[in-house]
C-alpha cells in the first residue's frame, strides 16, 4: 500500500459518526469501515484498518507478545525489535504511525497516522480515533494537531514494512 492510499483510506471515514469503544473495530481489513457492526472502533483497530491489516494477526512477534493483538503496546514493542512489521523512525513522515504505549498495565496508549509534517520534520496533523474526539464532536475519528501525542515523552514514530 502507498502512503497516499493509507491517508486517503484514513480520511474516508471522517464524518461517519464512528463511536469510540476500546478493543473494537479493525478486524476486517478489506471492509469500507474500520468500525464493527454497531459502528464502534478504537485507535489501534483504526490504524490497523488504515494500513490494510486486521488487528488480529498470526505474526510471531504479536503472537508471542500478546496472543496476536495489534495494539499500542504491541506496536511499540514491535518497532523497538529487529523483527516484526514496524520499524522506528527518528523523523516523522506522512503515513507513519505516531504511538505511545500504556503507562501501566491498566492504562492504554494511543496511536494515530501522521498526515502532514513541516519541512523541518515536525508533525502538523494526525488522524486518529479517540474517546476525546468522540466526547468533543460525536465522531471518534478526527484529524487534529499532535498535542495529545507530544504530551508523552515515550511517543515514537513507526513505519509499516508493507508501505511503499
Amino acid at each position: 500500500m502507498e502512503v497516499a492510499e493509507v491517508i486517503s483510506r484514513a480520511r474516508s471515514v471522517l464524518g461517519k459518526g464512528i463511536k469510540y469503544r476500546l478493543g473494537k473495530g479493525g478486524l476486517k481489513a478489506l471492509t469500507i469501515s474500520p468500525a464493527n457492526d454497531v459502528n464502534e472502533c478504537d485507535c489501534s483497530g483504526y490504524a490497523a484498518w488504515c494500513l490494510g491489516l486486521s488487528r488480529m494477526t498470526d505474526n510471531p512477534v504479536y503472537q508471542k507478545f500478546n496472543g496476536g493483538w495489534i495494539n499500542t503496546d504491541a506496536i511499540v514493542y514491535d518497532a523497538n525489535t529487529p523483527v516484526g512489521i514496524f520499524e522506528t523512525l527518528e523523523t516523522p513522515i506522512p503515513g507513519c504511525l505516531i504511538v505511545y504505549p500504556g503507562s501501566s498495565p491498566k492504562s492504554v496508549g494511543h496511536v494515530g497516522i501522521v498526515t502532514e509534517t513541516s519541512g523541518e520534520g515536525e508533525v502538523i496533523k494526525v488522524i486518529h480515533c479517540s474517546s476525546g474526539n468522540y466526547k468533543r464532536t460525536g465522531d471518534a475519528i478526527q484529524e487534529t494537531g499532535p498535542a495529545v501525542f507530544k504530551a508523552r515523552e515515550n511517543t515514537i514514530y513507526a513505519w509499516y514494512a508493507g508501505m511503499d
